[in-house]
């Protein structure tokens, strides 16, 4: 089975620990990629099914819980460094409460998403305890193979989330 990634190597080397070919581009193409035969299903998150139009090509999801996408901020270093340390607290605060009101209104999205296509008729697939332990197993060569690439300690915490 060929599935859509993103081109996060993370990513992709965790569906290939799996089995799968992999088959990269953009979440915004996984529609047109599905119907024009390039992959037969990919990545994506509840909350971009239908803005990007995948519930149209969509009979099942599999609900892996496998990844969390996050919000990330980012200002220039040379900027950054201009700023009194005073301003850089105001902005630091406010780009946290931003980030988690974001989160918060994603998880929601997210969940509006999944109860729709229910109530249309997708199959949605929860993983069992047996099948989430066989994805952790499979999937630990990708840990190990990322993990010098993280800062210290970033890996373990991972794992007891």
């Amino acid at each position: 089975m060929k599935l859509r990634t993103n081109r996060n190597p993370v990513a992709q080397e965790t569906f290939k620990a799996l089995g799968t070919d992999v088959y990269v581009c953009e979440t915004e193409d996984t529609r047109a990629r599905i119907i024009d035969g390039n992959c037969e299903g990919g990545e994506s998150v509840y909350s971009r099914i239908y803005p990007l139009k995948q519930n149209e090509v969509t009979k099942s999801v599999v609900d892996s819980k496998h990844s969390l996408f996050l919000t990330t901020m980012i200002i220039g270093d040379k900027f950054w460094n201009k700023l009194s340390p005073e301003v850089k607290a105001v902005i630091k605060d406010a780009a946290i409460k931003a980030g988690r009101a974001e989160r918060q209104k994603t998880i929601e999205d997210g969940e509006e998403a999944k109860q729709r296509l229910l109530a249309e008729g997708i199959n949605i697939v929860e993983l069992t305890p047996k099948e989430t332990a066989e994805w952790k197993e499979k999937t630990q060569v990708v840990y190990n193979k990322f993990e010098p690439t993280f800062t210290p300690g970033l890996i373990e915490k991972i794992k007891k989330a």
